[in-house]
């Protein structure tokens, strides 16, 4: 990379970093364009050769937290489809646990901001609380997919898919938050094993219920 494209990628780099601060410390809503180019030395005609818009800066913003969990979920899914075992599906569990943590670990304010703003009002609130449902609906299929081959116990596809959604984004929060739950990477895999105790039945599929 030559000098100008080091120099490009800092100002960029120097903008995301500013917006996420200023967003973390008083929010999207609050937050003008006009702070984020002062925060980040720059010239506010230098944020448009970066980004159309405000939004379009934090969608950038987040979307470096949650397209690596999107990834992980979709790696998750073909392994869970290929499962034929309890010991198969505990293991991409295990595995779905680790990348997690690694996606939070490596991008903790901008999954942050996934959680905060989810209230707001407008574009943005509405765009985050449907990437949410993404989600939401994504473990739903994955939960639901075992229970139907008989690899794990949920009765009811939803519920279960939702509890362990609702679990994980808590103590995610918790620790993004400042609460002390020790080794962040230890805390996707102590949720997996605590579901999973009662999901994951013997060594083999079961009839489902």
């Amino acid at each position: 990379m030559g000098k100008r494209e080091d120099n490009k990628a800092r100002k960029r780099t120097d903008l995301e970093s500013a917006a996420q601060a200023l967003f973390l410390a008083q929010g999207y809503v609050a937050t003008s364009i006009e702070q984020i180019v002062a925060e980040a030395g720059v010239a506010r005609g230098t944020f448009y050769l970066y980004f159309d818009d405000k939004e379009s800066l934090f969608h950038a913003l987040v979307s470096a937290a949650l397209d690596p969990v999107v990834d992980a979920l979709l790696d998750a899914r073909l392994m869970l489809e290929a499962a034929d075992s309890a010991a198969e599906t505990q293991a991409a569990y295990d595995l779905l646990a680790a990348a997690l943590a690694t996606a939070v670990t490596a991008h903790p304010e901008a999954t942050l901001l996934f959680y905060r703003e989810q209230r707001s009002p407008g574009p943005i609130g509405d765009w985050l609380r449907s990437r949410q449902t993404q989600l939401d609906q994504f473990v739903v299929e994955l939960v639901r997919s075992l229970a139907d081959r008989g690899l794990i116990r949920a009765t009811v596809p939803q519920v279960t898919a939702l509890a362990i959604v609702g679990a994980i984004d808590r103590l995610v929060y918790a620790w993004l938050s400042g609460v002390d739950l020790g080794d962040a990477v230890a805390v996707g895999p102590a949720i997996i094993s605590l579901f999973g105790a009662g999901l994951v039945h013997g060594d083999g599929p079961m009839t489902p219920e």
